[in-house]
């Protein structure tokens, strides 16, 4: 019989040992994988908030660094418009414009950070009315700061350095929340001519573009510059993750501690295997000098433990892929169907699988595996047959 047969033929015959390995092993990774999940359903959420909420869309247009003025004149504004509209996978492009200056009731004053954007505002962060051009939405904060709810009335003077202050009376129409922002999120949103004028421009600071397939977004961040480029338009193209601080904190504070969990999950699986692999041979020594009497080469009995090990943690990939499927469907049925006024306000945290990183979980627990079980497996091949024959 051949040593990967008979290493099959051990595990599947249920010793307690082996079966309490394989469980502890499916343990481990399965909370590894719903910890993974965990990361991937945050950054799910931060994309929604940064793409949609904080209105970054998924690229991004601006003029180089390296061509004077910071703003697109219309003309080139107009092109490049029009340029990445023809671009298969483009699902909108829209110009926005960043205006500070001061908010007064005539009784309250306040500083704002506002955004001029083109287009009809998100009902969650802040809507606009289209047919409204002298209406913004303003953050909760400011409004409580100037007493304002919607349908009053405020005055903005923009802060223009080579222009003068051109005064705008506005009409609030929506007030949202930025308490889920980063804290460089605007905090009023204007319609895109009305940021103009408040700033004397006809220019456009940039173009956020929208992709119909988000995955895309590096191909497409290549797709875009090289038709720009190629047009002759001194631009750059900056991703969403580029132009939001918190998912570049979320990221790299994420990253490090997966990495962590998962030093410390590979430690105990590698342990446990080492442990069973070295108490295996141990109580089989005289199975494996009768074995070497019959014929078996040492090589054989070396393949015959390390075979045993990576059975083992076949076995608890199976069965943590099973569980791991299998709470997320319970946690995320159960919430869906726990319907409050508070989940309806708030949209639910469902469980997510990161596919990507169970399947590097699975390449390198299979890597651990083999790793843990080489020195056991090594020294049960070296192992006398005579003094094997007579334990």
């Amino acid at each position: 019989m051949s040593p990967h047969r008979l290493a099959l033929r051990t595990v599947m015959l249920g010793r307690p040992r082996i079966v309490l390995t394989i469980l502890l092993i499916a343990a481990c990774l399965c909370l590894l994988d719903l910890f993974a999940g965990n990361i991937a359903s945050s950054r799910a959420r931060l994309e929604h908030q940064a793409t949609i909420g904080e209105r970054l869309g998924h690229l991004t247009v601006t003029r180089a660094g390296a061509a004077g003025s910071t703003a697109f004149e219309p003309a080139d504004a107009k092109r490049i418009k029009a340029i990445v509209e023809t671009v298969a996978g483009v699902a909108q492009v829209a110009p926005q414009m960043s205006v500070s200056g001061i908010a007064s009731t005539g009784r309250r004053s306040a500083l704002f950070h506002g955004e001029g954007i083109s287009g009809k505002g998100s009902a969650q962060y802040g809507k606009l009315v289209p047919s409204q051009t002298n209406g913004i939405a303003i953050s909760s904060g400011h409004a409580r700061a100037l007493g304002l709810r919607p349908g009053s009335s405020v005055t903005l003077i923009g802060a223009a350095t080579d222009a003068p202050a051109a005064p705008a009376n506005v009409e609030v129409v929506d007030v949202f929340s930025v308490g889920e922002f980063n804290s460089g999120a605007r905090s009023l949103l204007m319609p895109f001519e009305m940021a103009q004028n408040l700033l004397d421009t006809e220019r456009t600071e940039r173009l956020v573009v929208t992709l119909a397939d988000p995955k895309q977004l590096d191909t497409m961040r290549a797709t875009l510059l090289g038709h720009l480029r190629g047009a002759g338009l001194a631009v750059d193209v900056h991703t969403w993750q580029e132009l939001s601080p918190s998912y570049i904190h979320l990221r790299s504070a994420s990253d490090l501690t997966f990495d962590s969990v998962a030093g410390m999950v590979f430690a105990v699986i590698a342990a446990a295997i080492a442990a069973t692999i070295t108490m295996n041979a141990f109580e089989r020594r005289r199975e494996v000098a009768t074995l070497r009497a019959l014929g078996m080469h040492s090589t054989g009995v070396f393949f015959m433990f390390a075979a045993e090990a990576l059975w083992m943690a076949a076995f608890a990939v199976v069965l943590s892929l099973v569980a791991s499927g299998l709470i997320a469907w319970v946690v995320n049925r159960a919430v869906l169907s726990y319907a409050t006024q508070q989940a309806l306000k708030h949209s639910p945290m469902l469980v997510e699988l990161d596919f990507h990183r169970m399947m590097m979980t699975v390449v390198t627990v299979m890597a651990v595996a083999l790793l843990a079980a080489l020195a056991p497996a090594f020294k049960a091949a070296r192992g006398e047959v005579a003094e094997g024959l007579a334990a």
